[in-house]
């Protein structure tokens, strides 16, 4: 296998047609790119361009050569693309549990702009108050109402979550107002 390198800067002279200017245009040494060229050269064991001092030009197994290195260079830069754009937008799918009173009060409200903003991402939802294990029913996010979310994730603070006891009159004249709340 022949170092891409080598063959980035043998597409980078014949495009230039020039050692000099391909040097330049890489931000390398023309040291450095004709010792590219001689590797490659010696590599395959063929010559690869005729040089002279005036002039360069592919020979015919050059000319098929760069042909070749040419495919694999704009392969490469699609690659560095398709990764760069699969970073950049989520997408797939997004399997969420969450309560079901703080969805209603946050997440609802939340979740069609979030949708417009990654078209690409599916979002499944399960609405439960039920503790989940992510790793074990294949959560990616588990929203959770809790002082202590377990050692194993990564917990962020969202939304505060405020409380409150309410009775009906019937039932305080009932049971009595309790003076302290009562654990669980």
């Amino acid at each position: 296998m022949h170092d891409i390198n080598d063959m980035l800067y043998f597409a980078a002279i014949v495009k230039e047609k020039s050692f000099s200017a391909a040097a330049r245009r890489l931000d390398v040494s023309k040291s450095r790119v004709s010792k590219a060229l001689t590797r490659l050269e010696g590599a395959l064991g063929v010559r690869l361009l005729h040089r002279s001092t005036r002039s360069l030009s592919l020979t015919e197994v050059g000319e098929a050569y760069f042909d070749h290195c040419e495919r694999i260079l704009d392969e490469l830069t699609q690659a560095d693309i398709t990764v760069s754009r699969l970073q950049q937008e989520p997408r797939g799918k997004l399997k969420i549990s969450a309560p079901v009173a703080f969805s209603t009060m946050h997440v609802a409200s939340a979740l069609p702009g979030f949708m417009m903003q990654y078209p690409d991402l599916t979002v499944d939802l399960t609405l439960s108050d039920r503790f989940v294990d992510l790793a074990e029913e294949g959560y990616d996010i588990a929203l959770r109402i809790t002082a202590n979310p377990g050692q194993n994730l990564v917990a962020r603070r969202l939304a505060p979550i405020r409380r409150k006891i309410c009775a009906s009159p019937a039932y305080l004249e009932r049971a009595g107002t309790p003076q302290q709340p009562v654990p669980i």
